[in-house]
């Protein structure tokens, strides 16, 4: 009787020690073949990832993908973490869609699971007001297919303010932005511009904001020598960190960018007549002169 109870004890024991100290789940991250300065972009994410879980398997995909079902098959992951639309638009179509999760892209869909590159409306806020808590209101101005900022179910009552104007299309966008711009805009108010506002119109903008000493802010750092003041662009070891985060907590959802990294250019700022103080300036990454 005892000699039953002793090996019932010791099944448990041992089950109990194979669930908690078994095999950790094979997690593969994929990037595309790219140039710089894509590639860099996608190896710091891939040391966010690392510094969250270990060990992880990484791969890079060439263009040409004809094997690639075939190499998932030989590697069984357990999980994926795909970088880039073209690696996430193919798994989309294989049986590991489920078990993927997808980064630097812009999620559309609720019901694409990873990190989408549109910014967390409240984590913007928040860090809006710690780099430039003279600015009270941010009309966002953009497209609601291709959203810089994440437009929140609930308008928070925190500052600042955000105000949504949403075009069904770029040419409604523009048609938006324009009217805001020229006709609505108090100096001192700011606008987040699209982060993919075509080059001509943004030529247009800039000229009209500077002139009428409105705060541009944009998601496209090329945005920062082009009349923004500031901008928000992704942080590709924070995003690591928040794609490896979900990876460990098992969960497959969609969640928007929580952190930026910060342009500022100095030359807008003195024009705008906008004073940044020395411990201020260190918060920003890129500052133009």
């Amino acid at each position: 009787m005892t000699r039953g109870i002793c090996k019932l004890v010791l099944f448990f024991i041992l089950g109990f020690c194979h669930e908690s100290y078994g095999d950790p789940a094979r997690v593969l991250v994929l990037y595309p073949k790219t140039d710089e300065p894509l590639h860099s972009l996608f190896k710091g994410t891939i040391k966010g990832i690392d510094s969250t879980i270990n060990p992880v398997e990484v791969s890079e995909i060439p263009n040409d993908n004809s094997d690639f079902l075939e190499e998932l098959n030989r590697r069984k992951p357990d999980k994926i973490i795909a970088l880039g639309k073209r690696i996430a638009d193919t798994l989309e179509q294989t049986p590991y869609k489920d078990r993927t999760l997808a980064g630097w892209m812009f999620l559309n869909s609720k019901e694409r699971h990873g990190i989408s590159l549109a910014l967390d409306s409240a984590f913007f806020s928040q860090q809006l007001s710690q780099i430039a808590p003279f600015i009270n209101k941010v009309y966002v101005a953009q497209e609601a297919t291709h959203q810089s900022i994440a437009r929140p179910a609930i308008n928070p009552s925190s500052k600042p303010t955000l105000i949504f104007r949403e075009g069904q299309d770029m040419t409604e966008t523009i048609r938006l932005l324009g009217t805001l711009v020229e006709t609505e805009a108090i100096p001192g108010e700011a606008f987040m511009i699209p982060a993919n506002l075509p080059a001509n119109i943004l030529f247009e903008i800039a000229k009209i904001a500077w002139n009428r000493k409105i705060i541009l802010l944009s998601t496209n750092l090329a945005h920062l020598e082009n009349g923004a003041l500031m901008v928000f662009y992704p942080d590709e070891f924070a995003l690591g960190q928040q794609l490896g985060e979900l990876i460990k907590q098992n969960q497959f959802r969609h969640e928007n960018l929580k952190l930026a990294k910060t342009g500022l250019n100095l030359k807008v700022a003195q024009h705008l007549g906008i004073t940044i103080k020395p411990t201020q300036l260190d918060k920003f990454s890129v500052k133009v002169p």
